[in-house]
């Protein structure tokens, strides 16, 4: 499950850069670029920072992961009510749900997270080398 966690993390934060540059490469209106700037910005910080803590033995941090749940639910939505045009659509969408699936998967660590989500990186290498 930590593996997972800190997979869908790392993809949901890289989108999250992406997103927030996105609109210097495809025109947007302003309303939508600072939105992008503002909500990807957050997200990025947000999940990145519980992906840190995922890699280094550490539980997410619950506030974390329903900030970049709810800023993926708005990079998904935003785009829909300020800049309905392909092919920033689609890429917001997907971007958007990319997001919003990290920030779960971080929720999800975090309530479902057994032993192996409290152990240090050393303990889980010592664990898996028989010692």
């Amino acid at each position: 499950m930590v593996n997972t966690t800190k997979w869908a993390g790392l993809a949901a934060t890289l989108v999250a850069i992406v997103i927030v540059f996105l609109p210097s490469v495809l025109s947007t209106s302003h309303p939508q670029a600072l939105t992008n700037l503002l909500v990807g910005e957050i997200g990025a910080i947000a999940i990145g920072h519980s992906t840190y803590r995922v890699a280094s033995g550490k539980q997410a941090v619950p506030l974390a992961a329903i900030i970049g749940t709810l800023c993926g639910l708005l990079l998904t939505v935003s785009p829909i009510f300020l800049y309905p045009f392909d092919p920033f659509l689609s890429v917001m969408l997907f971007g958007g749900l990319v997001v919003t699936v990290g920030g779960v998967a971080m929720g999800v660590d975090r309530i479902r997270g057994g032993a192996e989500g409290r152990q240090t990186g050393a303990q889980r290498i010592a664990s898996r080398a028989g010692n």
